[in-house]
């Protein structure tokens, strides 16, 4: 049986890499999150995308945006890690490629034991993504379920347990803490 994929599926899955030589083009003095945006806007067909989007169907939901920008970043991670196998292997002749076998020859390192140690921390920060969003799941499950339990307690116990749920930094649950306690 073959299962039709959704419309934010599809296009997860229509994202492409375009530009791949702007991978190496993103400016320094960008941290993360502007570095996804830049490649996101400008090295895949991301904006186009949800633009044909917006011309065949109209606005483009909140949901099938999500999914683009998760099939973008699917994208550019993949792009990433292929340029960093080549890396590795020393199959890649780009610029940096270069540099990084000169240096690690300059400083007579052993380029295959220390890029692969690399390798394998790549691989150890995937599986911790992965640890990450199984628990991430569970904890939104559990939070559903004790906000479900606590229907019937009076409506100050549901508020407390509603304004520790919504805290979202360290000093709000602090205050929260001290709130209580006192």
């Amino acid at each position: 049986m073959v299962t039709q994929q959704t419309t934010a599926q599809q296009l997860r899955s229509l994202v492409t890499l375009t530009k791949p030589e702007l991978l190496a083009q993103v400016p320094d003095d960008y941290n993360r999150r502007q570095a996804f945006n830049f490649l996101r806007h400008r090295a895949t067909n991301y904006d186009a995308l949800l633009e044909q989007y917006r011309q065949q169907y109209g606005n483009v939901t909140p949901k099938k945006n999500k999914a683009a920008v998760q099939g973008a970043a699917d994208v550019i991670i993949q792009a990433l890690r292929d340029e960093n196998i080549e890396l590795i292997q020393g199959r890649s002749n780009t610029a940096f490629a270069r540099f990084a076998r000169s240096l690690a020859g300059l400083l007579g390192l052993d380029s295959g034991v220390d890029l692969a140690m690399i390798h394998e921390a790549t691989k150890t920060l995937k599986r911790s993504q992965a640890m990450y969003k199984s628990w991430n799941e569970r904890y939104r499950r559990q939070r559903d379920l004790v906000l479900r339990a606590i229907e019937a307690a009076s409506p100050e116990v549901r508020a407390q347990v509603k304004a520790i749920y919504k805290a979202n930094s360290g000093a709000k649950l602090d205050a929260l803490e001290k709130r209580f306690n006192g």
